[in-house]
This record gives structure tokens, sequence and C-alpha cells, in this order.
């Protein structure tokens, strides 16, 4: 969920629209009526520059800055989309920063305003086939924190939440000046964890 533009959103992949499996991000306006939640427009946003772009996904909404995502954490792709054209243009394009990782850093949370920062949580994903010849994998996450011109200048270590091979975040805001992330665990159970102040100000000057 995010607030731009003094409206709330529900946003993120969806893939069952085309046979292929194709995936775009959806923009889903929400508001209150009678306390219930009611859906009163939804936008399909097509990539900036590639059309034919097979699957899109994880792009990471952008906090205080209205219909803007992360779209790509390394290189840093911030793009803005526009609901009514259902488009999207990439607005900041970093070059590649060689932070010591060999995994795509894969969008998870939200991106937050941290005092001068910019800082999300990220996931990478250890893939292979099962027994089954099915796709297994276990996934890991980082905090990645951006300067005010979007270069990246801090990477935490690799973690878990709860040591489960399944979680993903889906959100992040500053509650009384801590860290909140929600996240998913093996797929079947919400959680939303407080990461003090402290924490998150010695990742970013330690």
């Amino acid at each position: 969920m995010v607030r731009w533009d003094d409206k709330m959103y529900l946003t993120g992949v969806r893939r069952d629209t085309k046979p292929n499996g194709e995936g775009r991000m959806e923009l889903s306006e929400v508001v209150t009526v009678d306390g219930q939640v009611k859906e009163i427009s939804r936008s399909r946003i097509e990539p900036p520059n590639d059309p034919d772009s097979y699957c899109e996904k994880n792009w990471m909404p952008i906090n205080d800055m209205d219909y803007c995502y992360v779209k790509w954490t390394n290189p840093t792709e911030v793009v803005k989309v526009d609901p009514k054209t259902q488009s999207s243009e990439t607005v900041i394009l970093k070059p590649f920063s060689d932070i010591g990782i060999s995994k795509d850093l894969r969008g998870g949370s939200s991106v937050v305003k941290w005092g001068n920062y910019r800082l999300c949580v990220t996931h990478e994903v250890d893939f292979w086939m099962n027994e089954n010849n099915n796709k297994d994998g276990i996934y890991n996450h980082r905090i990645v924190v951006w300067d005010e011109d979007w270069n990246i200048i801090k990477v935490s270590d690799v973690f878990k939440f709860m040591t489960g091979r399944i979680e993903f975040v889906c959100g992040a805001a500053v509650v009384d000046e801590d860290l909140v992330v929600t996240f998913g665990f093996q797929d079947n159970a919400a959680f939303a964890l407080r990461i003090p102040k402290q924490a998150v100000e010695e990742l970013i000057n330690g």
C-alpha cells in the first residue's frame, strides 16, 4: 500500500491476464465507503522503453515521490508512472555500483525516506530444480541505503527474518522514528517487524 497525491493505492504485479504469464505492475486506487474498502480504479502499467518485456515485477514504490518506483536496485533505475495512460518513463538511471554482491538485488519493500537518505529491504534468491523438477529456492534479504542523489552508499549483510526458506518483504514505513517492515512467511502467514531507530542508524553509519 502507498499514499500518493492524497490517494491510497494497492500496487503489485499481476501475471494472469495473458496466457503466457506476462507480468505487469498494477496500481489500484482504493477508498473506504461505509467501513468497507472499495477499489475504484485499476491501471496496468507498461514498462518504459521495452513494451515486449516479458515479466515486470517487484517494482518498489517510493513513499515520498508520487507515482514513482525503484524498478531496478543496481544499477538504480527510478520510473514514474501515469495511471491515466498506463505508461511509465525512466526519470533516474544511475551506473552500476560495484558493491561486491553477485546476485540481483530484487525489489521487496517500499522505499522510505530516512533523514537525508532513502532505504528499502530487497531480496535475493538461490534457485535450483527439486526432485520433482520444479523450481525451488531460498530467499534472503538485505537493507539498501541511497543518498539524496540515488547513489548506493550502504548494503547490509544478508539476513533472514524467521529462518524460513520463503520470505518476502512487501512494505516499509517509519513509525515513531523506528522502521517497520511487513513480510510474508512460507507463503502462508504475514508479519510486521519493528526495527529500532538505533539499529538502522548503526547500519548507515557503521
